[in-house]
Formats: structure tokens, sequence, C-alpha cells
């Protein structure tokens, strides 16, 4: 049985766990992954970045609260307006690829732009055992990134593999566990080609309809090579989730692939981030909650109890419309979407709680699941100031970023992880000279570029060298090189200014619809690399085209002069933790409480010296210890590790930590009890696969 994402709630359900890697051919578009606000061809990218458009932000005159355009998990950096890029390797996959395929390329994230890492730490941790993982067959044999999720059952564990440069080789791998001090891989479990698996991993132990008594390993589908839809005539390619029978673990049986949302227009179902399955006492029914990649604010909610014709049961469980999920201040919090949830039983009722972004943790009462019938229990706010950044005496916004959270055995502790990948925030940029003076303008920070930084502000005059995409037509020179998007990959116009001597480059959208969205761009590198919408680069090069003039505008030719641009940020931190003081009623209906009373970070992610070369310090994912009074979370910290901490009524406090050999780039973290009765720790290396721990020091309990 595994315990953590799965308990308390239906029997031997698991939790899952999640990491990301920003894929290969995407880029990001605007907040949902389309042109900004009407209905246009669609545009998606990594991470399903969300980016704030003003033309897609309104007002709902019924309600104070803010709600914005913007799809699950990544928010790239926005000048002045304090959003910081987080969750790298995530989303649909779906972008204008038809326009520029290939635009992408898979960053390294484990070891950062340095190849470095924080050095070996082993602290109240012991190794149990660990086992590599083969890359999938018919793969290119890297295996860098490909480690997702992790779940578990009885004697085995289910690691969910993550796309990779070909969109080949998702699915799962099967890892013999029985042997806790030697696990081995056992199998694997392959989903459509063009589909990946990430988040959501899960196992269920069925207690309703037709296949109770079995056990169920339940992943989602994502998407990332659109040429594969022209095999079937679609313009998207499968999405949904998949559902095998794992009773017996080393012959599993696929019982439905694909299942979701499905979309008239598309005939395919939406590609689904993550999902949780739980079984309901109430009416003897198996459920399964979805994040939905295209209804961003949606919470899908389908009846799998029959699990080989799973049906849809609620697919307008919308937390903003229906209870205001959001808040006014500080104003950068506007990108307000599901990204993951759980169900507990509590008494008579079943709880959910949803980590709903910028929209903070959510806890729902989810005894009927039904339209009409699901009722707010309690919601989180941020405060004005970031809690880590003040304890160091820096005033700045909270990310936001509610990313994933488990509740104590008890209901009264909710531990939260504030998931975000940029350290440096864009914090100003402006054109500083002719006609456009003075304006200011957003802009995104290719995830593996070096970063601008206090010390390194983007100021000067840029030169414009056209595409990019040839090393023998750029211009030698030096300074920021303004380069236009299209044709080749983002990569190659990196590699191509920085060896004609340029130390920093901004990309400015084509002519193409939604040309003032911004892309998060997929380009490694050792200089700034920047993008701006279409309209700012035009006003770089002094043509007046605001708003959709700037789509229909033509480019001005290769070295037209153009105005000085000063662009500027500062350190903000990776993301943390968040302890929650939480009041539960057991009985359906009444409502509850959510306080938060205390946060916790690694000391390397709050200090600037660790902003650049040592690797993602952002916090991923948290795993709490189903012994009650044990007062015990897990953490899978990327390359900060795996970390332990105690929580209580004294707030949060690290007691243990690991960092292998090399480093370690951690995404899953699982507690599970093992058929030897001892509770073990599983967690899941992005690079290598999985490792097995016991925490060894004191247990103080609250």
């Amino acid at each position: 049985m595994t315990i953590g994402r799965g308990f308390p709630h239906t029997g031997n359900d698991t939790r899952f766990t999640q990491s990301h890697l920003w894929p290969a051919d995407q880029h990001f578009s605007d907040s949902a992954g389309h042109p900004p606000c009407d209905a246009r061809p669609s545009i998606r990218g990594p991470g399903r970045f969300a980016i704030r458009s003003d033309r897609c932000t309104r007002e709902d005159s019924h309600m104070k609260h803010r709600r914005t355009a913007i799809s699950v998990v990544t928010v790239v950096a926005l000048a002045g307006s304090g959003v910081a890029m987080a969750h790298p390797g995530h989303g649909d996959g779906f972008s204008d690829q038809e326009l520029f395929p290939g635009e992408g390329v898979l960053g390294d994230k484990q070891h950062g732009l340095a190849s470095g890492h924080l050095p070996p730490k082993q602290e109240n941790v012991a190794v149990i055992g660990k086992a590599g993982l083969d890359a999938p067959a018919g793969t290119d044999g890297d295996m860098t990134g490909r480690v997702a999720d992790v779940a578990a059952f009885g004697d085995y564990a289910y690691l969910t593999s993550f796309r990779a440069a070909d969109c080949l080789g998702g699915g799962a791998w099967i890892v013999d566990i029985s042997d806790p001090t030697a696990p081995v891989e056992a199998g694997f479990m392959p989903t459509t080609d063009g589909n990946y698996a990430g988040e959501g991993a899960q196992v269920i132990d069925v207690e309703f309809g037709p296949f109770a008594g079995r056990q169920l390993f339940l992943h989602q589908n994502e998407t990332c090579d659109p040429f594969l839809a022209e095999d079937t005539g679609k313009d998207r390619f499968l999405g949904g989730i998949n559902i095998w029978d794992v009773t017996d673990p080393l012959n599993p049986e696929l019982l439905v692939e694909h299942a979701g949302d499905d979309d008239d227009v598309r005939q395919n179902p939406n590609t689904v981030h993550s999902m949780f399955a739980w079984n309901s006492h109430v009416d003897e029914k198996v459920y399964a909650v979805l994040v939905d990649n295209e209804e961003f604010t949606d919470v899908d909610i389908m009846d799998i109890t029959d699990p080989a014709n799973p049906v849809m049961i609620n697919d307008t469980l919308d937390l903003v419309d229906q209870f205001g999920v959001g808040q006014d201040e500080p104003d950068n919090l506007t990108s307000i979407f599901n990204h993951d949830m759980m169900v507990y039983r509590k008494g008579a009722r079943y709880v959910m709680n949803v980590n709903y972004w910028d929209g903070g943790y959510v806890l729902l009462d989810v005894t009927d699941p039904t339209p009409g019938n699901v009722t707010l229990i309690a919601e989180s706010d941020y405060a004005l100031l970031d809690e880590e950044r003040l304890k160091r005496g820096h005033e700045i916004a909270p990310e936001g970023n509610a990313h994933q959270s488990e509740f104590s055995p008890d209901f009264r502790f909710l531990i939260g992880t504030d998931e975000d990948f940029s350290p440096y925030r864009i914090t100003h940029a402006e054109i500083t000279s002719g006609p456009f003076a003075g304006a200011q303008f957003n802009a995104a920070m290719a995830g593996d570029a070096r970063p601008v930084t206090e010390e390194e502000p983007l100021d000067g005059t840029p030169t414009f060298v056209g595409l990019a995409c040839d090393p023998s037509d750029v211009p030698a020179g030096s300074g920021i090189a303004l380069i236009e998007r299209g044709v080749c990959a983002f990569q190659d116009k990196l590699d191509n200014v920085q060896a004609a001597g340029y130390t920093s480059g901004i990309v400015f959208n084509s002519p193409v619809p939604g040309c003032n969205s911004l892309l998060n761009m997929l380009a490694v590198g050792d200089i700034p690399f920047l993008f701006v919408a279409r309209e700012t680069g035009l006003m770089l090069l002094g043509v007046d085209a605001a708003g959709d003039a700037a789509c229909e505008s033509a480019t001005p030719d290769v070295g037209t002069p153009s105005a000085e641009v000063l662009i500027e940020a500062e350190f903000a931190g990776w993301g943390y933790v968040r302890l929650f003081r939480t009041k539960v009623p057991g009985a359906p209906g009444q409502p509850g409480s959510i306080t938060q009373t205390d946060t916790y970070a690694i000391p390397e992610a709050q200090d600037p010296e660790f902003a650049i070369g040592y690797g993602d310090l952002s916090v991923h994912e948290v795993a709490v210890d189903p012994r009650k009074g044990s007062g015990l979370a897990y953490f899978s910290y990327y390359a900060g590790g795996f970390r332990v901490a105690e929580y209580g009524n004294r707030g949060i406090q690290e007691v243990g930590a690991f960092i292998d050999e090399g480093g370690n780039n951690f995404w899953g973290v699982e507690v599970h009890k093992h058929n030897d009765g001892q509770y073990y720790v599983l967690a899941s290396d992005r690079d290598f696969g999985l490792y097995i721990f016991q925490y060894t020091g004191k247990i103080r309990g609250r």
C-alpha cells in the first residue's frame, strides 16, 4: 500500500508526483496556449506556460477577483508585473509548429548552465536501495529528464516516462521492489507515440464496481509532436488518461486509453496534466479528477466505476466562476488555473485539495461531485510580501504558484509546495530612446539561458540582425542582438548571435496570429536571451504598430537602427514550502478554514550565489508521513535533493537531507507501506530512476 497521495482517503490509493524538463520542439505562447483571447489557430507551449496578456485579462463585474486566461503550470516573468517563471517542461506541447517546426530545444535541467550541483549531503536519511532505469525501447537511449512521477502498491513501483526530443517512449516503468535493498526494473507500459506521461501516476485499490478487489494504475497523457496528428487527420493527437489493470503487475492489461474531456471540434480528448482517483463510499462509485490542459480553470471529474468505459460527469467546475478564487493584491497574482489535486475521506465527507496556482490552495467538498453540488470549504490567499524574501530583508511580491499539497493524517495541517524555476524576476523593461522612449513592455527569459540579474541588466542599443538562422548572415557585433522569430530553432539563433560576438539577444515575435503573446523559448546558453511581443520589436525599430496592427505590419530591413533598451531584474528566490493550519469538519456542507503559519526553504534557494550553475533549486512535491503524530513531511527538491522536515504547532523545519554524489534531480516523492511492514519513502530521480529512503532521525512528534 502506498501512503501519501492516497492516504487517508480511499483504501490503498497512491499519491502522484511531478517535475518537468523543457520539451523539444515546443515553445510557449499565450495564457491558454492560444493566440490571445479570440478564435485563432491553436498555439501551445512548454510547461503549459502561463503568460499574462492584457488583452486576455478581464474583470468580472459580479466578483472582486481578477481572472486571467492562463494555462496550467509555468509562468513567465513579466516586466514590472512580478510574475515569475516556473515549471519547465509540462504541457500539451502543441504550438504553432505548423509555422515554425522544431523551434524548441531540450535543455539539461539537472545541472544548470555550469554543469554544477550542490555538494553531496546525507543527514538522518538512509538509502535503502536504488534502481537505474533503461531508456524505453525504440528511443535514442538518452535518459536525461525521462523519469517523472512515482507510485507504488505492494511489491511494485511505477514510474512514468516523460517526453523526449523524439516524442517516443512515453508510458510507465514497472519496478519490482519486493526486496527494497535491490529494486529492479521489471517491465514497461507504453502509451501512444506522441504522448508522454508525467504527473498524476497512481495505483488505486478498487472497492466498487466490476473491478472491485483489483488494482488499477492510471496516468495522464500530454502530447508533444503535432505532426503525428497528420496520421489521424486531427489537429491534436490524443491525450486524456490511460487506465491499466495491474493486479498482476508483470502482465498489465490496458483497459482504456485517452479517456477525457472530448472536444467536438478537435474530435480528441483534451490533454491532461495531472489526475487523481478515489473510491466513494457515499454512492459506491469510483471517480477520477483531471487537470484539463485546454480548459485550464476547470476541474474535470469522471466516473470510472467501469474503468473500461469512463464517463465525464462534471466538466463545468470552474473555481473562479463558482467561488471567486483569487485575490486583488498583490497585482501580479493573475495566473489562476488548476494544477493538481487529491481527494481525502473525512468522516462522511470527501475533501478535495486543489492547488490553483496564483489562486492559492483551495479545499472543496466533493461528497457529491456532480455539477452544482460541489461546495467551497476554504481557500488561502497570499501575503502582500514574499515571506522567505522578507526574512532576508527583501520586500517583493510573492510568486504564487500553488503546485501540490497534502494534508496531515489528522487534517490539522496542510503542507503546500510553491514551484518556481526562475530565481530572477524582470522588474523593469523600457525603451529609453527614439520615438517610443518611455514605453514599457513585458519580456520572458529563455528557460536555460543565462538570466538577467541585478548586476547584469540589459542596457544598450540593439543591433537588428534579422532571423539569425544562417551564421553567414549575422554581422559581427557586440552587445544586444535584436532578432526576429521564425524559420529556425531558437537555439540556432542564440548560437549564431553568440558566435558573432553578441553578449545577449532579444527575439521579437513574427507576424502571426497572436503576435503580441510571449513565448518561453527553449534555448540553452551562457548569454541572456529574451522574448518580447512583436509590437515591442517594431517599436524598437521605429514602427508604430500597436495591438493587432503589429501582426500585419512588415518587418523592417536588417540593419535598421534600433532604439535603446533597458531591462532590469532582481533576485526573487526559487520555489519553497508553505505550512497551513486547517479546520475541516467531517460533515458535508460545513465550512472550514485554512491559515498559513510558516514557510520553509533550503538556504541555497534563497541565496543569489546559487542562482546559476547549481541546477534547479525549487521544491517540487511533498509526501506527508501517514503515521499519526509523526509530524514528518518528505520533499522532492529537484537539484536541492531529497529533504525531510518536521512540522507542527512550532512551525516547519528541516531535519533530514540527501544529495547523491554528482547531484540529483528529484521529481516524485511517495510514502509506501511495504509488504514487509516497513514504511519507505520512494523518490524518482529524473535522470536515473528510483531511490528508496528511510528517515533515521528522531521522530519528535508535534
